[in-house]
């Protein structure tokens, strides 16, 4: 069933066979600090992501979003809506912080497939070769807890902003 579904997930990435693995391994990664510290992550932190973090870690450690995955994807697409009105949150600026806290990543296939995918990986562990770079649900959020926002923060802060250049 699992590769069933990650065949379905990452078809629209694989244009040949040697690619297959290169995606699957994206997927299963969790680049999280380059993401937040890149000039792209930039716009998402500022918005308030700590706070989004919280209540998602709160939401983790409460076994909430651990039950609406155990429902696929209708447990997910309920769990996400009541989420959102708990944060005054929808549409990109909702699903921008939960994308990135979630996956590491500001792009990527469609975000409950690729979480529910991430999910029946870690709890199947024989899924999934440990030398891909998984990350597993559960040590994300072990990653999410540690995160220093304060540091990161001071890090863009103290990184200059691109001059643009005017061309004749």
């Amino acid at each position: 069933m699992f590769v069933k579904e990650a065949t379905e997930l990452l078809k629209d990435g694989i244009d040949l066979v040697t690619d297959a693995d290169k995606v699957m391994s994206n997927l299963l990664s969790y680049p999280l600090n380059s993401t937040l510290t890149s000039a792209e992550g930039k716009p998402v932190l500022e918005d308030k992501l700590p706070e989004v973090a919280s209540s998602l870690i709160a939401a983790f450690d409460s076994g909430e979003l651990h039950k609406a995955l155990e429902e696929g994807h209708a447990g997910w697409q309920k769990w996400v809506k009541s989420f959102g009105k708990l944060l005054k949150r929808k549409g990109k600026s909702l699903f921008m912080p939960l994308r990135v806290l979630l996956t590491g990543k500001l792009h990527g296939p469609d975000m409950g497939g690729s979480i529910l995918l991430i999910y029946k990986a870690g709890i199947n562990g024989d899924i999934v070769n440990p030398q891909i770079g998984f990350v597993t649900l559960d040590e994300r959020f072990r990653m999410l807890k540690e995160l220093d926002w304060e540091a990161l923060k001071a890090q863009h802060e103290a990184q200059p902003e691109p001059v643009a250049t005017a061309s004749h």
